[in-house]
């Protein structure tokens, strides 16, 4: 797959679908989230691809994989999140941007839930808090298993963008004519 995107395994059909229209909701002034596409893999019910029609900064991309993880009114939620982003639409040059492909996540140690993971190409493995810092780590937590997600082996599901608000509902009643 050439396009920026995210998997996501452990969650149901209603779930991610919930958890997805509250992220385009969210984030609808970025207009990232205008047309994101969902799949669910062929013979699962708990694995699934989300793509974006307006493919978003790395960022936003971030706080997506974050919100994915840690979603709004879900408790004992486990779901395994990981994200695979381009590095030459990363426009601030960053110390983990090597190679052609990051992996963003959730460390599976994370207490801060203000910051995701980073692994490049060689394996080099980072912490990027939503302050801009980057920490480079010593260990190896993750590497970057670069399969190829082919859209054959997935069903679309659904195209979610933010809810649109009803436009006279804001305007005075002597307008509505």
């Amino acid at each position: 797959m050439e396009q920026n995107h995210i998997v996501i395994d452990n969650v149901s059909n209603q779930n991610i679908e919930d958890i997805l229209m509250n992220l385009a909701n969210l984030y609808a002034d970025t207009g990232y989230t205008n047309g994101i596409q969902l799949y669910r893999k062929q013979n699962s019910t708990s694995s699934f691809l989300v793509c974006f029609t307006n493919s978003p900064d790395f960022e936003r991309f971030s706080y997506f994989v974050n919100y994915l993880r840690y979603p709004e009114g879900l408790d004992n939620f486990n779901p395994i999140v990981r994200g695979y982003y381009q590095t030459k639409d990363i426009k601030n040059n960053k110390d983990f941007s090597k190679g052609d492909w990051i992996k963003v996540y959730v460390s599976k140690n994370d207490k801060e839930f203000d910051n995701v993971n980073v692994v490049n190409s060689e394996n080099e493995n980072y912490i990027y808090d939503f302050g801009g810092k980057i920490t480079k780590l010593n260990t190896i937590e993750e590497q970057i298993e670069l399969s190829q997600f082919d859209l054959i082996n997935y069903n679309h599901i659904i195209e979610i963008s933010p809810a649109k608000t009803f436009e006279n509902a804001t305007k005075p009643w002597w307008k509505f004519w």
